[in-house]
């Protein structure tokens, strides 16, 4: 049993924290998470006069991008650099340090990366939960039992975020998230975040986006990916076999 369980550990602890060198800097993956599920990143090189340099390769930047507020990028990142004791860049913050330093200078760009990246979408997202309409609640209350039905039900994806989507079915072997999306910016970030982080969990629940026009989406329709996107007033039959 001690045996087995130093194999379990071992194997966890390769998977929390990764290197990876490429094109002569190294990449850690960190086990901490970012708003869509990834992991904080941190990039490694030498700096120039010797001593090295600690930089969170753009990944905060990454994700304002995602939720089209890059421009919130620099004013987050400066609200935060002064107390963590980093440095801004155009699209990324970092801290040069002697090499005896490297350990507090991986945490302390990573914990402000992932900070700045938590500020952010959680500044978008604020006041952007896409309530069930009555005639939604009522329809899949018609086919699915309304003792089966959560409105507003609070998920956990992958990153351990808690996520409330408008509403979840419980059937007999599995769960389906059904997510009302809006034709705007906001309600389609926020809904292919909570998609990408809900999917990446071992048994995840099926996503269906539910939204008024798949035209008026346009190209941003692949934004909700992994989750099904089905219209309002499509058919029941329709319904049942995206949650099935």
């Amino acid at each position: 049993m001690a045996a087995e369980t130093d194999r379990a550990v071992e194997a966890v602890a390769r998977d929390l924290v990764r290197a990876e060198r490429i094109n002569g800097s190294w990449y850690l993956n960190l086990p901490m998470l970012y708003p869509d599920g990834s992991f904080v990143t941190v990039r490694i090189d030498q700096a120039p006069g010797g001593g090295v340099r600690v930089s969170d390769a753009g990944f905060a930047y990454r994700e304002a991008d995602r939720v089209e507020a890059s421009r919130s990028f620099r004013r987050a990142a400066n609200a935060i650099a002064e107390s963590a004791d980093v440095s801004v860049g155009d699209k990324s913050i970092f801290v040069v340090a002697h090499i005896d330093e490297l350990e507090r200078a991986i945490a302390d760009v990573a914990q402000a990366s992932w900070k700045i990246a938590d500020r952010i979408c959680q500044r978008v997202w604020d006041g952007e939960g896409d309530e069930l309409p009555a005639s939604l609640k009522d329809r899949l209350e018609k086919l699915f039992g309304a003792s089966s039905l959560q409105e507003g039900a609070k998920i956990l994806g992958k990153s351990t975020n808690e996520w409330e989507v408008s509403a979840a079915v419980k059937l007999p072997d599995h769960v389906a998230i059904f997510q009302t999306v809006r034709d705007h910016a906001n309600s389609i970030y926020r809904a292919a975040t909570a998609f990408s982080d809900i999917s990446q969990l071992p048994s995840p629940p099926r996503l269906i986006a539910v939204v008024q026009s798949k035209e008026a989406l346009g190209n941003r329709i692949s934004l909700l990916a992994p989750a099904r996107v089905i219209e309002e007033e499509q058919s029941d039959a329709l319904f049942l076999r995206a949650a099935a």
